[in-house]
């Protein structure tokens, strides 16, 4: 893979691997037909996952053998999903799988479909008058085609059983168990039966169904009573991994003015200055330079003078974005569109993403299917009110991050703002509750949004206070191996000048020490290399069921050289890298046989030399953190996250880092109840504050909705006199404090509500923690606890922390600094036990 996966991208090929490998079993042993559920929001990278479930299928794992003779039918029910997948497939594996042995299915003419390739067809194509058919409806031969799709589908699953794999791609359409012709063709390549065009089709052995949401697709594998064996990646997940962005903006008029027109203007400069920051971030970090794009959604009967007015707007605003930087998405014409003296090119949706020179999308409808867009950072609407739910799956488009990962240091990088001047305050409710209730969609929503400013009144020693606090961050660079960290290691040590050709002595250390260990275990590998090189056969002669004879003796016959090439393919499977070819290499460099030296590297895998190439693997890791963790901490912050993440050793995915400070807090103003938006109640002394000239300036807008409490927690530490300033925490990203817990078998991040910062009067400030929080959830005394620990652990920091809860109308607060109070919490396991903690160890708050 091309493509470094993340966490849980990684334990979902591992998943869908496991359960294809137990499908194929379960239909050579008894017939079992099964169908395999890969469910991901929106972002979470399912045609990466999916590329590497392909690479697992046919290259091997560590730990699961190579399926060179595979064959994957992957079904699309869009004929521009094809090409698009098939792009992304061949980005994400770096050529890791060759493009020669991807086809399209009408490309073939073939009885059955060959071993190793993997076919791509859109429903479209084999519809009941497709040319792709051999037998027409009404009985006559296509003379173009001796066999038709439809027969080299079955007869490949006939012949090839457990090695015919079908993925369905978006499942969840053309699932339902209703027929429609469109959903009877996928469901009939998967479930079997009368086509199309009147022939019998066998079921599919294997399925594989990807889908953001999934149950159409489970109903229909029920209703063809299939064993489903479902592989979730939750939204949690996704939006922690940095590939979505972290907030949708949503701008509108709160009057009944028209304001199409300054709205367009705004999102023009919102665009520059996206423009000027990305370039900003490319020049600082060295990533790809991302060019950001602005979408407008026109009206749906726009007329030709509307389109020369927007383009009119757009370029008067910024002119660059004239000519070539902009172009149109429209359903009709496909072609170029003339706009009064100009003309503004075709852009195929699924192109968009791509043509960087495009900086300008105009759409007349949503076209949500088929194509994404992580560089579109702007949209702009002209639709109507009602077109809420279409707007609200236009946004879902644009969440993914355009460089796979959070940009830190620059929020307005990691947005989408969404410009709707049609629409006012009850219209907005509707867009934001289109969005909540897509669960595939796992992005904070701002409505109303005003960028705040770091408060004048607030001392610049809270801010570089705050900077520096401890807290800690999911762990996003996953490894097989730790031998596998250490070349990646290798690698940005390298890239950041700290060590010179990394790699290159990180694969000599590994060598080295393999080469020391052989000395020393030298006898014990040489038996066991003549044991490889040669066989061990027993004799049993056997007449009417009595044993007569039975002997065993060594054969003197040597191991067949490609039972060695088997064995020594398994020995690179389970030493971990390239650790069996760099010895391999370095053996028969020094003159040794190819033959001798792949059966020593067979024989040292055998006697676990895997743990001994993890230790020394760990030693170098740990050498080089000792070595240069002095330098690392004076480099700038992305440069120290990349390389402390990969020399982190710890069992926990969670690395300490500290709390990024900002320089704007963007903060919403209004908030949905219902149908419609209200204010959002602003409060002083924040360390960020609504800038002068706007509304409610040099206030903080505090959403306390969701807990019946937070409101008077707030107003009641706000009154001390020793209070400089405060600090709504985040609830995700680098400028959150975060606390790492353990809740059944996962580790996750906890982010307490509020922090709290005086003047001590001895000319220093310190840090309050004060956390109001429900205490009826499951993973409550998990979190409790744990930031208990985080208290007593940085008590230096942390003046104060309490955890506080409301009991029969009045609130209780629990010291956290309390000593053997995170055990007793850690044991508080229900609500009924957390209030008898509060009422026994807790105080009346305020």
């Amino acid at each position: 893979m091309k493509f470094a996966l993340e966490p849980y991208q990684g334990r979902a090929v591992e998943s869908v691997l496991a359960n294809l490998a137990k499908a194929r079993a379960g239909y050579e042993d008894d017939g079992e037909r099964t169908a395999v559920g890969l469910t991901a929001p929106t972002g979470a990278g399912k045609t990466v996952i999916a590329t590497a479930v392909l690479e697992g299928l046919y290259k091997g794992t560590p730990t699961r053998a190579a399926n060179a003779n595979m064959t994957v039918l992957w079904i699309t029910d869009d004929r521009s999903l094809n090409a698009q997948t098939i792009s992304k497939i061949h980005q994400a594996s770096g050529g890791g799988i060759d493009l020669n042995r991807i086809r399209y299915l009408g490309e073939e003419d073939h009885r059955t479909l060959a071993p190793g390739f993997i076919y791509f067809v859109h429903i479209q194509a084999m519809q009941k008058n497709s040319t792709l058919h051999a037998t027409r409806p009404d009985g006559t031969h296509n003379d173009r085609r001796t066999y038709g799709g439809w027969e080299m589908i079955a007869n490949t699953v006939r012949e090839r059983g457990e090695d015919f794999l079908v993925i369905w791609d978006e499942a969840h359409r053309g699932s339902g168990t209703k027929g429609t012709e469109r959903k009877s063709i996928a469901g009939t390549i998967v479930g079997g039966g009368v086509t199309n065009i009147g022939t019998m089709q066998p079921p599919a052995p294997v399925v594989l169904g990807i889908s953001a949401t999934p149950d159409r697709f489970l109903a229909a594998m029920d209703a063809a009573d299939r064993t489903m064996r479902p592989v979730e990646v939750k939204a949690g997940d996704v939006r922690e991994s940095g590939l979505l962005k972290d907030r949708i903006l949503l701008r509108s008029v709160g009057e009944s003015q028209t304001a199409d027109n300054t709205m367009l203007g705004l999102a023009v400069e919102d665009l520059r200055s996206a423009d000027a920051a990305w370039r900003t971030h490319h020049e600082t970090t060295g990533d790809r330079l991302v060019e950001p794009l602005l979408v407008v959604q026109v009206e749906p009967k726009v007329t030709e003078a509307r389109l020369v007015e927007i383009l009119s707007v757009i370029e008067s605003a910024w002119s660059e974005l004239s000519d070539y930087a902009v172009a149109h998405a429209f359903g009709d014409p496909h072609g170029p569109l003339k706009v009064g003296d100009r003309t503004v090119r075709y852009l195929p949706p699924e192109a968009i993403s791509g043509d960087d020179r495009a900086r300008v999308v105009l759409f007349k409808s949503a076209l949500t299917t088929g194509w994404d867009c992580p560089r579109a950072e702007v949209l702009v609407s002209f639709q109507g009110k009602d077109s809420y739910t279409e707007i609200a799956q236009l946004i879902g488009r644009l969440v993914r991050t355009p460089l796979a990962k959070r940009v830190d240091g620059a929020d307005r990088l990691n947005e989408v703002a969404a410009y709707l001047p049609g629409f006012r305050t009850e219209h907005v409710a509707r867009v934001v509750n289109a969005l909540t209730e897509d669960e595939t969609v796992e992005v904070d929503i701002v409505v109303a949004p005003v960028m705040c400013g770091r408060s004048s009144t607030v001392p610049s020693e809270v801010f570089a206070l705050l900077d520096t606090v401890p807290s800690y961050t999911r762990q996003r660079a996953t490894f097989s191996s730790r031998t596998a960290q250490l070349l990646r290691l290798a690698a940005a040590l390298t890239e950041h000048g700290l060590v010179a050709q990394g790699s290159a002595k990180a694969k000599q250390w590994i060598v080295d020490q393999m080469r020391a260990a052989d000395g020393q275990r030298s006898n014990e590998i040489d038996a066991k290399v003549t044991d490889i090189l040669s066989l061990t056969v027993s004799t049993t002669m056997v007449d009417y069921g009595e044993t007569l004879m039975q002997s065993v003796g060594k054969a003197a016959i040597a191991t067949n050289e490609r039972d060695l090439d088997g064995y020594f393919r398994h020995a690179q499977r389970i030493l971990p890298e390239g650790s069996a070819s760099w010895y391999f290499n370095e053996l028969c460099n020094d003159g040794e046989d190819e033959i001798d030296a792949a059966a020593r590297l067979t024989a040292m895998a055998e006697l676990g030399f895997k743990d001994l190439i993890e230790t020394q693997a760990t030693a170098l890791i740990s050498t080089w953190r000792e070595q240069h963790r002095s330098e690392v901490s004076r480099r700038p912050r992305h440069i120290r996250d990349q390389i402390e993440s990969l020399w982190h050793l710890g069992g926990m995915p969670m690395l300490p880092t500290t709390v990024e400070v900002r320089d704007v807090y963007p903060a919403a103003t209004e908030k949905v109840r219902g149908q419609t938006t209200e204010p959002i109640t602003t409060y002083p002394y924040h360390l960020y504050v609504i800038l002068d000239g706007k509304p409610n300036a040099g206030g903080f807008p505090v959403d306390t909705s969701r807990s019946s409490w937070e409101t008077d927690v707030l107003e009641s530490e706000l009154k001390a006199d020793t209070l400089v300033g405060w600090y709504r925490n985040p609830s995700s990203g680098k400028h959150a404090l975060a606390v790492p817990y353990k809740f059944g078998d996962k580790y996750q991040l906890m982010h307490p509500d509020f922090l709290f910062f005086h003047d001590d009067a001895d000319g220093e400030f310190v840090m309050d923690i004060v956390d109001p929080h429900r205490y009826d959830l499951a993973d409550t005394s998990a979190k409790w606890s744990a930031l208990a620990r985080y208290a007593q652990d940085h008590s230096d920091r942390v003046r104060r922390c309490l955890a506080i809860i409301r009991v029969g109308g009045s609130l209780r607060a629990l010291d956290l600094k309390m000593d053997g109070i995170d055990e007793r919490l850690l044991g508080a396991t229900n609500g009924i036990l957390i209030e008898a903690l509060f009422a026994a160890e807790g105080m009346a708050y305020p």
